[in-house]
């Protein structure tokens, strides 16, 4: 991602301190699994396993704080995300103590991996989200934006040298070429993959055509910084490849939200016939 749009250390470690304090104490607890110091049926593997599975039910409020207004009155929905991100990355956490890192019985097991599988779809998402997002909790990025981010390096590239007409066309061509829509997922893939992969022939096209625009002024003027030129172009093909990769995020940040809801619904489900289960037999 651009200069603009890349994370403070401290914004970095605000956003993602929960989750890597949460991998450390997984490893610990996958370390001590052999111990037997917990389990499911009794104590305190059986109460983790009750403030879990209630923190995967209590997910269900931030899509509703979405749809009910008068919930976001209450609270912000910035919260009732983060409130969802913290259940989200606790609630299985406590569920994997419960069972001790361990399978147990065939409902148990399932109920086990569905909600495995729901909370790396929700990992998944996470990148998505934040691709097509200011930080884990700032606003959507619009299109619009990084298009404004290409024009202004544009007009920075001409008015370094004087206009040039070559130059200004390329410039127009390789915008349009990253602006191409494409309407399948595949081929929108291969195009970010081919603009990330021409990145550095482009860089040296446009210095190239920098440097003889230079060479024919008839005013002779002082050239320009090179460091700084470099850097302007560098940022202007980073901003053609924003625009195509943000393209790609989008529609994988939809695809993501039909394919984790019936995870997230399966994995209620095998949840409440594992509870039945265990209390009734």
């Amino acid at each position: 991602m651009s200069q603009q749009r890349r994370l403070t250390p401290f914004q970095f470690i605000r956003d993602n301190l929960l989750l890597f304090v949460t991998a450390v104490v997984l490893l610990y607890g996958w370390t001590q699994r052999g111990d037997n110091y917990l389990t499911a049926e009794e104590g305190t593997g059986y109460i983790l396993g009750i403030v879990g599975g209630s923190m995967m039910l209590l997910i269900l409020f931030y899509p509703l704080s979405k749809r009910v207004a008068l919930v976001t009155r209450i609270i912000p929905s910035r919260y009732w995300f983060g409130f969802h991100m913290f259940l989200g990355t606790v609630g299985p956490a406590l569920i994997l103590f419960h069972a001790n890192f361990q399978m147990g019985s065939t409902n148990s097991t399932v109920a086990l991996f569905c909600m495995l599988l729901s909370a790396a779809s929700g990992i998944i998402g996470r990148y998505f989200y934040t691709s097509i997002h200011h930080g884990l909790y700032g606003k959507r990025i619009t299109l619009m934006e990084i298009k404004q981010k290409i024009e202004n390096d544009h007009s920075e590239l001409l008015k370094l040298y004087a206009k040039d007409d070559k130059l200004n066309k390329k410039l127009i061509n390789m915008e349009e070429t990253a602006l191409r829509p494409f309407p399948g997922l595949m081929t929108s893939l291969l195009h970010v993959i081919y603009l990330a992969v021409n990145a550095p022939r482009l860089r040296r096209k446009i210095l190239s055509l920098l440097k003889k625009s230079y060479a024919e002024d008839i005013d002779h003027r002082a050239p320009p910084d090179n460091k700084a030129v470099s850097q302007v172009v560098k940022h202007f093909t980073l901003s053609l490849r924003e625009v195509a990769a943000f393209r790609l995020y989008e529609r994988l940040f939809s695809l993501w939200h039909l394919l984790h809801l019936p995870l997230f619904i399966m994995m209620i489900a095998t949840a409440v016939i594992h509870i039945f289960a265990v209390h009734l037999y």
